[in-house]
């Protein structure tokens, strides 16, 4: 063949000459596995020596070098060698890559020749081989770089307080987090694929459909309503409607973002009712003292006249029923008062379940034997801290409210049981966490609508006929819950009945701190002791004076503080003096009283007002002089002037 070849001994060199300049090692192996071409490239790509490499050299010998500079590995290099050259004599085409000891990859493909042999290049594939390696491990780290990126966000929008899912324009939802799917009893699997309408309560999806619609054309869209939930709960959700729109800008659908309110709208609206008390407690105490001032002046007048009309017709139509509206408005006040100040609350330790039963066993002496009172006991009762007095009078204002709700045929129920208060109802609720008494009241009368209940506590509110109630009954109530340091709850629907739970914080919670209180002293007449009368009001002077005379006490006058110290200053015959709080100049009741304790140590003191706080404003000066809430009767006046008498002496 060669003999043929016009260019005769210059072929093999210029094929020589022509592997030199390709990228990869190149070999050519006859049939004999003899060296017939081969490239400096294929020697140095593979380490081996320039006298290795000539025409007519032996595979093997090639195949020996690797295997005694370990090339293959630990074994019989001779073994080796027998191996690699009976798979050369197949003259299978072939494709591998070898990896050196030094770490060089080198990918190895042999392609047989048709005359016999083959042709193997040898391409080093370190660096290629070495990137892919980066990309792998790249491509790892950002596998779990992003795994971790859902797993955090899943996380997240699996703990949220919010409700999260994603939902087609179609309404089939795509994704739900676990609050979203557990408020509808499902899992977030069991979620995927549903229909809105298989979860949604039939009205909530009937009320909340323009809003979705609202959403698919690509508002931006906030709404709040009341749900309905599986088991017939209710809550306020707050939802928010984000449209899902690609670059094309059509909407495919819309993420859903829903926030329960209820408790934010529970201490909102307790809030509001916590700051009309307030307010009301402002009111009361601003109006008191004029109004009690103008009740005094009623009665002290009313009376006298009673007393010298004496039995009759005229004193039967029109004084006693005088008499009897203006009591019934010096009561109203008190009442009114009581929800406005905490000086006559006295907490004690109080066996609840015991104050229940004896409540208990008074109201079914007065309540119609129609209406049915029931009381469920419970062991391990705590006791708790409560003006035992407060909590009956606050029992029996449920029960007539109870009473009106049945018509008086119906049943009543009344349990106490022991509460631990959990942390997350405790900060709604604004009460430290701990043991409570629940009381529960419940009656199966006609129930009320979210408008009155939303009021039920508001002073003058009420829901019977013109007349038939002051609207304070609950009211009452609701100050005696606060000043106890507990909360009160309502539950009710028209025709559903209505629950009133309670909650009493147990001994040990917190103790409000009442003043001290006073024991009332024995009556007896007034004597030759001289009285100071200090009031600026002239008529409620003159009924006051009355009273006095008509105990026996001689008196003396002042309209001010400023001119009862100087009376004081001038005669030492004074030996009591009976004070208003409240009055013009530069003393009021209080700093008169405390100059007549360091100045005049001989001379009683008693203090009146008509004012609400008056009695903490003593306290707090440090005064344990007998107090009169106005207006008092004259049994209430001489016992006080009595008591008052009695501490002179006693200091003595």
């Amino acid at each position: 063949m060669m003999r043929d070849n016009p260019f005769g001994q210059r072929l093999p060199r210029l094929v020589m000459e022509g592997l030199g300049h390709l990228a990869q090692g190149i070999t050519v192996f006859d049939a004999d596995l003899r060296l017939v071409a081969w490239n400096a490239q294929f020697l140095e790509t593979l380490g081996y020596p320039p006298d290795l490499a000539f025409e007519g050299a032996d595979f093997a010998s090639f195949i020996r070098f690797n295997a005694l500079r370990g090339e293959y590995g630990p074994g019989d290099p001779e073994a080796q060698v027998a191996e690699r050259v009976a798979v050369a004599r197949r003259f299978e085409k072939h494709q591998v890559e070898r990896r050196r000891p030094d770490g060089s990859v080198i990918q190895v493909t042999g392609t047989p020749l048709p005359s016999g042999g083959f042709v193997t290049t040898y391409t080093d594939v370190t660096a290629v081989r070495r990137q892919e390696e980066r990309l792998q491990v790249m491509i790892a780290q950002r596998t779990l770089a992003l795994q971790a990126s859902e797993a955090r966000l899943k996380l997240i929008a699996d703990e949220v307080p919010a409700g999260i899912a994603h939902i087609d324009r179609d309404m089939k939802i795509l994704y739900a987090n676990k609050r979203f799917a557990h408020a509808y009893g499902l899992t977030p699997e069991q979620m995927i694929g549903l229909r809105a309408s298989d979860v949604l309560h039939p009205r909530t999806l009937r009320e909340s459909a323009r809003f979705f619609e609202q959403a698919r054309r690509g508002s931006l869209v906030d709404f709040e309503m009341r749900v309905e939930l599986p088991g017939g709960q209710m809550k306020d959700i707050r939802t928010l409607l984000r449209p899902e729109a690609p670059s094309a800008g059509e909407v495919i659908g819309f993420y859903l973002l829903s926030i329960d309110v209820t408790r934010r709208k529970a201490t909102m609206s307790a809030l509001m009712r916590s700051q009309k008390m307030d307010a009301l407690g402002r009111m009361a105490s601003g109006i008191s003292h004029d109004f009690n001032n103008l009740l005094t002046i009623i009665l002290g007048n009313l009376g006298p006249l009673q007393d010298q009309l004496g039995e009759g017709e005229l004193c039967d139509e029109y004084l006693r029923p005088a008499i009897a509206a203006a009591r019934r408005g010096s009561s109203l006040t008190q009442r009114l008062l009581g929800l406005a100040r905490r000086e006559q609350f006295d907490p004690q330790p109080t066996d609840i379940d015991a104050a229940v039963s004896e409540i208990c066993s008074l109201l079914r002496s007065s309540l119609p034997q129609t209406l049915e009172l029931v009381q469920r006991r419970h062991s391990d009762l705590p006791r708790a801290l409560v003006d035992q007095a407060q909590l009956e009078m606050a029992l029996l204002n449920l029960a007539l409210n109870a009473r009106d709700a049945t018509g008086g045929r119906g049943r009543i129920v009344i349990e106490a049981d022991p509460y631990a208060l959990p942390l997350e109802e405790a900060e709604m609720l604004h009460l430290p966490v701990g043991d409570y008494v629940r009381l529960r009241f419940s009656d199966d009368g006609c129930g009320m609508g979210a408008d009155h209940a939303e009021r039920i506590f508001e002073p003058f509110f009420t829901s019977k006929a013109a007349g038939a109630g002051s609207g304070l009954g609950l009211s009452m109530v609701y100050g005696f819950v606060k000043q106890s340091n507990g909360a009160i709850s309502l539950e009710t629907a028209p025709g559903a009945g209505t629950v009133f739970t309670i909650l009493l914080p147990g001994v040990g919670i917190g103790e409000p701190v009442a003043p001290a209180a006073h024991e009332p002293e024995p009556v007896q007449e007034g004597g030759e002791v001289l009285v100071l009368l200090v009031e600026d009001d002239a008529e409620v002077r003159r009924t006051i004076r009355r009273k006095l005379t008509g105990l026996g006490y001689p008196l003396i006058e002042a309209a001010d503080g400023d001119a009862a110290l100087s009376l004081l200053q001038r005669l030492d015959s004074i030996g009591l003096v009976l004070s208003d709080i409240e009055m013009p100049g530069s003393l009021d009741g209080v700093q008169l009283a405390r100059r007549i304790r360091d100045g005049f140590p001989a001379v009683a003191v008693a203090l009146m007002s008509g004012k609400a706080g008056s009695a903490r404003a003593m306290a707090e000066a440090g005064l344990a002089v007998p107090f009169l809430q106005k207006p008092f009767s004259p049994t209430e006046l001489a016992a006080a002037l009595t008591q008052a008498l009695d501490a002179v002496e006693r200091r003595g």
